[in-house]
């Protein structure tokens, strides 16, 4: 099996997820899966992919959270990690996703499809003791493939004209026109913009084409 990328940056990578994940839920208050969801479709999310060293050994977990948080005009202040003698669920479900990522070459949108971070909350009493390819058989049992449906048709479906797509999602009607002739991605917009495109009309990033 090809894997994402050297497994010399891997065990490097899982701590620094978990870390993460836990520092931007229990020290930040996001909630898990709101988080997760603002990670996977950042810049950061794919450079993670890709094993780029500046990102899964360069960085600290808190680290990659101040970048994900800012990509989406967080304005406090941010709290000091907290120091934490034994190591929570969360952790290990950053730490499970590195390695499963890593491990199949998956993007984490696609893992998201299927895999929440309250999902495995749930697996945790069962597996964090148990070795992690039987977590990695699991999770590939739960992958499942996602519809995409273009932007012109969601939008006809919802009843929707360009205009009034272009004012819900805070777009110009150009750029609305140009995702729909295809002269522009959904994958090079901006995480904001992306959001709110998906958001209104009524799916998530990963389903629109």
């Amino acid at each position: 099996m090809i894997h994402a990328y050297d497994e010399m940056y891997v065990e490097g990578a899982m701590i620094r997820m978990g870390d993460m994940l836990e520092y931007a839920c229990l020290d930040c208050g996001y909630d898990p899966d709101g988080f997760w969801k603002m990670f996977v479709q950042s810049d950061v999310a794919r450079r993670f992919e890709a094993g780029e060293a500046a990102i899964v050994s360069g960085k600290s977990g808190p680290e990659l959270a101040y970048m994900i948080l800012l990509s989406m005009d967080y304005k406090d202040e941010f709290p000091q990690p907290a120091w934490r003698e034994e190591r929570s669920d969360l952790y290990w479900c950053g730490w499970v996703l590195a390695y499963y990522q890593w491990y199949t070459a998956k993007s984490f949108s696609e893992i998201w499809r299927s895999v929440s971070i309250r999902m495995l909350q749930r697996l945790y009493p069962t597996l964090h003791e148990a070795d992690i390819q039987k977590t990695v058989e699991i999770l590939a049992a739960l992958q499942k493939p996602v519809k995409k449906t273009s932007i012109s048709n969601l939008r006809l479906v919802r009843g929707m004209t360009q205009q009034e797509l272009a004012e819900r999602a805070h777009m110009s009607i150009s750029q609305v026109q140009r995702l729909e002739y295809g002269e522009r991605k959904v994958e090079n917009l901006s995480l904001k913009s992306a959001l709110a495109l998906a958001k209104a009309l009524g799916v998530d990033v990963e389903e629109l084409e």
